[in-house]
């Protein structure tokens, strides 16, 4: 009798099994519409593309996120972030509507969120098919909350239900922080959305631990306005970022810095607690914040998100507590996990355990190594931007000679942005904008060449340019898996 009533029911085995079902595994079965493609006799198998459609779901799942909320629905289930009054309602969800056209079509950041989804099945490879996760992931380092006095979590927690994104996996255990007042606002109630108004705007941005600075993006612009609006120009999703090595395969992010604050280089040893950059609203950004992520590669698109201990923290917990809520176990050991809706500080007694400066963590030949690393990345990088442009052009002109001036005045304007930077005095990140561009004059080489070869049909453009992108992903995956150095 008792076993009867401890065991679940036919239905919810049955709901617990569907719900345990990624959308990502179910994007694979989009292979097999691979066979019939290959085989007429397997045409039928072409249905199977249609599976592919669920790599969007890290979208459509956000977008009926944010329609709910914007329109009061599921108000009434208490939440961690209750307590916050901030720019989500649905004037700020129409901005990010409003933004999904634009960030499609602009190559760059489509490159990017395409290469992150992808990345997935990279990092789920490294890992043999078992992501790292809090019960099984023993840190290496000993981290200290990447900012100075007291900031409010609006995204992310190791436990899934409040996750920052579950999926894609590199952001499986990111952070979003802000500073909210004692009403919960990330700005006062009586100004405006200009992002000099929101608290944490321009706030000092430090390193969580000791390291070696591995990479830096800056110069991206950042919109002079929030409400859940970013830049359309953007040229990363991250927008201005710093990512520093820690230790063998850990790595800290640190994303949406204003332009021109960051006061690293790559190969910079940084100490924990030193000041890297300032908090901005850069890239993917619906109002100034401050995303911050541990990873165990030192690209964004490829890595698999850590979860992360920090010592020396205080935490408040304005609203529910979701470990109560779900009965989250916290694994044994040493530090705090912090989850969405707290407010977190560094305690009085946190130390700076300062690195010896006569060290090099890193070395300074694995570092030189590093650095070509870097620049035959960005080579790959642009060939994929060519392979998107290439996609894009055939729907208006399939001709690939027109495609061949398309994606040569692309590499002209790289070069005028190149050489403007040049003049402004601003050469942080011209080695990286310059293998961008590289790669996609190798693109527009390889689509004339194709192009004089009276044997290639007109009609394989597409496929030439979804080609293009995947062989230039593939690239960038060889060069970072295989080419770095250890």
């Amino acid at each position: 009798m008792s076993n009867q009533a401890t065991s679940p029911s036919l239905s919810s085995r049955l709901r617990e099994r569907i719900q345990s079902i990624s959308p990502f595994s179910l994007t694979l079965l989009g292979l097999i519409g691979v066979l019939g493609n290959l085989f007429p006799q397997l045409e039928i198998l072409k249905l199977f593309h249609l599976f592919w459609f669920f790599a969007l779901w890290p979208f459509v799942s956000m977008l009926l996120s944010g329609s709910k909320q914007s329109l009061g629905f599921g108000t009434a289930d208490e939440g961690p972030r209750d307590w916050l009054e901030m720019d989500n309602g649905w004037r700020g969800h129409v901005a990010f509507l409003l933004g999904i056209p634009l960030s499609f079509f602009n190559p760059l950041v489509f490159r990017q969120d395409a290469m992150q989804l992808l990345g997935s099945l990279v990092a789920i490879g490294r890992h043999r098919g078992s992501l790292p996760d809090p019960k099984t992931y023993d840190q290496s380092t000993s981290y200290r909350l990447p900012v100075e006095g007291t900031w409010t979590v609006v995204n992310g927690s190791p436990i899934k239900e409040y996750s920052h994104s579950w999926f894609p996996a590199t952001q499986r255990y990111a952070y979003d922080f802000v500073i909210t007042d004692g009403e919960g606002r990330s700005r006062s109630a009586d100004t405006d959305m200009s992002i000099e108004n929101y608290y944490c705007y321009d706030q000092p941005v430090l390193a969580p631990a000791d390291g070696v600075v591995v990479d830096v993006h800056d110069g991206d612009p950042e919109l002079g306005r929030a409400g859940g609006s970013s830049h359309p120009l953007k040229r990363s999703m991250t927008g201005n970022a710093v990512t520093i090595r820690h230790a063998e395969d850990e790595y800290s992010s640190l994303v949406h810095l204003v332009p021109g604050s960051i006061e690293v280089e790559p190969g910079d040893s940084v100490a924990r607690g030193e000041q890297i950059g300032r908090c901005g609203h850069s890239g993917n950004s619906g109002e100034p914040h401050l995303h911050f992520q541990v990873q165990d590669h030192p690209t964004f698109e490829v890595s698999a998100g850590l979860p992360v201990r920090f010592d020396g923290v205080d935490v408040d917990t304005p609203g529910v507590d979701v470990v109560e809520q779900t009965g989250w176990a916290k694994p044994d050991g040493s530090g705090c996990y912090i989850h969405a809706g707290q407010r977190v500080s560094a305690t009085a007694d946190e130390k700076l355990n300062r690195i010896d400066d006569t060290v090099d963590p890193f070395g300074t030949t694995a570092f030189s190594g590093l650095s070509r690393v870097r620049m035959l990345g960005r080579v790959a990088t642009g060939f994929s931007i060519g392979g998107f442009v290439t996609v894009l052009a055939v729907f208006v002109v399939p001709s690939l000679q027109t495609i061949t001036f398309i994606l040569a005045g692309l590499v002209g304007l790289g070069l005028l942005y190149h050489g403007g930077q040049n003049l402004m005095g601003s050469d942080r990140s011209q080695s990286g904008s310059f293998g961008t561009v590289g790669g996609v004059a190798v693109a527009a080489l390889v689509v004339t060449v194709l192009n004089s070869m009276n044997s290639f049909l007109e009609s394989s453009s597409s496929a030439l340019g979804t080609g293009m992108f995947l062989t230039g992903f593939l690239l960038y995956i060889a060069v970072w898996e295989y080419g770095q150095p250890e």
